[in-house]
């Protein structure tokens, strides 16, 4: 909130912010009827966001998702959270291939896709890295981002002995699970 510490402290702007907040982004309501509700209403592909364990990716197949994003939604927030990065391994190997699994939430390098990847995700998301190109270049910021992380990616795989994404395996990390 705007203002001091103190008037802060002391006013119900702050509180009245967050809770609409809340009122706007969560709905604790939500059912998997509610997704399949959703696939009656749309041939659009549905992808579906914040899946974080293994039986819920299980239910998002169930219910008609055609992919799956695995994302804590900014859980660095919360102390102790869950990674997404390591809630991936488990929900790839339950997912085996039916839908795609993308990764959102800490792709700052080639090497954190090449985790990924790793891992079993299909593809990453970067979500902060490219909202910081935009706000220091603008457009252009954001169309040499891409080929950054790019040429970044490629060299993690050719240091690792890969010449092509299909060689990227869980025998090339140390802690492969």
């Amino acid at each position: 909130m705007p203002g001091g510490f103190w008037s802060n402290l002391l006013s119900d702007k702050p509180r009245r912010a967050v809770k609409t907040f809340i009122d706007c982004y969560s709905r604790p309501s939500l059912t998997w009827d509610d997704l399949s509700f959703l696939r009656s209403l749309t041939d659009l592909p549905i992808i579906l966001k914040g899946v974080m364990a293994p039986e819920d990716a299980r239910k998002a197949i169930k219910h008609e998702a055609d992919g799956i994003i695995v994302s804590n939604h900014g859980g660095r927030q919360v102390d102790g959270a869950l990674s997404s990065i390591d809630a991936l391994a488990d929900i790839t190997y339950e997912v085996n291939g039916e839908i795609p699994v993308l990764l959102d939430s800490g792709i700052r390098s080639g090497a954190d896709i090449f985790k990924a990847l790793a891992l079993g995700a299909d593809a990453v998301l970067l979500g902060r890295p490219y909202v910081y190109a935009l706000a220091v270049a603008g457009e252009q910021g954001v169309k040499e981002l891409i080929p950054n992380y790019r040429a970044d990616f490629e060299l993690i795989m050719g240091l690792s002995g890969c010449r092509s994404v299909d060689q990227i395996s869980p025998q090339q990390l140390r802690n492969a699970q």
